[in-house]
């Protein structure tokens, strides 16, 4: 693991839990998997403290733990991509917010701070919190609905559950909606006496089924935007299908018949549109041709499979990660280096292996321009560079022939690498003691870094996702 991603997660950890908790996650990060006596000799710190860490990064399911060769104590490991979702935590609230409303998203927000908690302290502590809030009316049989509805469209889970070795370990356990007697948590509410209510399961938000939405909704926009709405409402209903048939992650989904589609579009509550413009009438009316032009205009989104039922279309997840990818690194490449160069950039990526006398013959720049760019993109790690020796005629030397060529893999390395690298860099430069003094001028400043927070978080999630897929 990078030295750019240790920082960026030993950030985080300090900005929400503090010096003592990121002392530790940043030992772990270094050392990897460790049992406790180690941790509390590298990091110098009290035995109490480093267990009351350990503590609460496994509470927010940041740190994992095994048993060690002997099986008598546990090693403790840290999982960065997870502390990494820490800062994604206003995406999830406001996804649940417009999915399932307000009080969804005071439940998740406040599962959220707990990391796991039972549905009787979840619902009666939300509903003290807001018991004088009229504005909101938040009242126990609506948190009961709400919480049945999340939890049934699995946007939280039954947390795991310890089992009884040496060294428990956790075990995933099958998700049960409950049946919530709010006549009795009304009752323990009332006269404050929550711990007679019999719960003893607890819940955790399930951070995957939000991030199938993200996919759904990338997915979904860059159709759109290729073709227009009624196409994007189209790619919105196939992903709905290809969740009754295949996995959420599949690489390519089971095939789905365009007969299930129509029925699809009929049943279809067009008021969650892909687009404001999108017209139920025409979709109908011309489903194949949209078929047909998501098929060869959709950037491979959808691969039709056969010809049964009029014909088959599945779900091409893995190569929708790379055209995003692809997107992404073209876009990164305008931004930093210019488009001429993203231009240089394509030509290579198109030819796979190419001369540079060849990059000026193409790219259609001047000499020198092209040769500067193109050893910029050298330098900056865009594309890669491998010398062959051409054959020459007898009695003659061997030439040296340099082609310029696309790690993909390596590039998107680099790429996730730099979005690590931006979110600190950002931070340390921008805001300055002078401006904490400013107000007006810090509240620009944090409105800007927002705005590249949430854009540099779309791009891991689109890398992560690409790298889901092996190689």
């Amino acid at each position: 693991m990078s030295h750019q991603l240790g920082r960026v997660v030993s950030e985080i950890l300090h900005q929400y839990f503090g010096e003592i908790v990121q002392k530790v996650g940043h030992d772990l990060f270094i050392y990897g998997s460790k049992p406790i006596p180690m941790i509390v000799k590298t990091t110098g710190l009290p035995r109490k403290q480093v267990v009351d860490s350990l503590r609460t990064l496994v509470k927010f399911d940041l740190v994992s733990f095994e048993p060690s060769f002997n099986e008598v104590v546990a090693d403790y490991k840290l999982n960065p991509d997870n502390v990494l979702l820490l800062i994604r935590y206003p995406r999830y609230l406001l996804q649940i917010k417009t999915k399932f409303g307000s009080e969804a998203e005071l439940l998740v927000e406040e599962l959220l701070q707990q990391a796991s908690c039972t549905a009787s302290v979840l619902m009666v502590t939300v509903a003290a919190k807001y018991k004088d809030d009229k504005e909101k009316n938040i009242t126990l049989v609506k948190l009961r609905d709400i919480f049945i509805s999340i939890a049934t469209a699995r946007y939280i889970q039954q947390a795991p559950v310890a089992d009884n070795s040496e060294v428990p370990s956790l075990e995933p356990v099958a998700t049960i909606v409950p049946d919530i007697d709010v006549r009795q948590l009304a009752q323990a509410m009332a006269t404050d006496t929550l711990a007679d209510v019999n719960d003893n399961i607890y819940w955790k938000v399930n951070f995957d089924r939000f991030h199938q939405d993200f996919r759904d909704d990338i997915m979904v926009k860059a159709i759109t935007r290729r073709i227009d709405e009624n196409a994007g409402e189209l790619m919105r209903l196939l992903l709905q299908q290809m969740y009754l048939s295949s996995a959420e992650w599949a690489a390519e989904s089971n095939p789905t018949p365009a007969l299930e589609l129509r029925t699809a579009v009929q049943r279809a509550d067009f008021t969650d549109c892909a687009g404001a413009d999108c017209d139920r009438k025409l979709l109908q009316t011309h489903i194949d041709q949209y078929l047909r032009v998501l098929e060869e205009s959709g950037a491979g989104f959808v691969r039709r499979s056969g010809e049964s039922g009029g014909g088959l279309y599945a779900v091409r997840g893995r190569h929708a990660a790379l055209q995003l990818l692809l997107d992404a690194l073209d876009h990164c490449v305008t931004e930093r280096l210019g488009s001429n160069a993203a231009r240089i950039f394509r030509l290579i990526r198109t030819k796979k292996y190419i001369e540079e006398d060849d990059i000026q013959k193409h790219a259609m720049l001047p000499n020198k321009e092209c040769k500067e760019l193109t050893y910029k993109l050298l330098e900056e790690h865009f594309i890669s560079i491998q010398p062959m020796r051409k054959a020459a005629s007898s009695g003659a030397m061997a030439k040296a022939v340099y082609l310029y060529h696309i790690k993909l893999h390596h590039v998107a390395q680099s790429l996730r690498e730099l979005c690590h690298r931006q979110h600190i860099d950002d931070v340390e430069e921008t805001l300055t003691p002078p401006e904490l003094s400013l107000l007006k001028d810090v509240e620009a400043r944090l409105k800007q870094l927002s705005g590249a927070q949430l854009a540099l978080d779309k791009n891991l999630f689109i890398l992560n996702w690409y790298f889901m897929y092996p190689q």
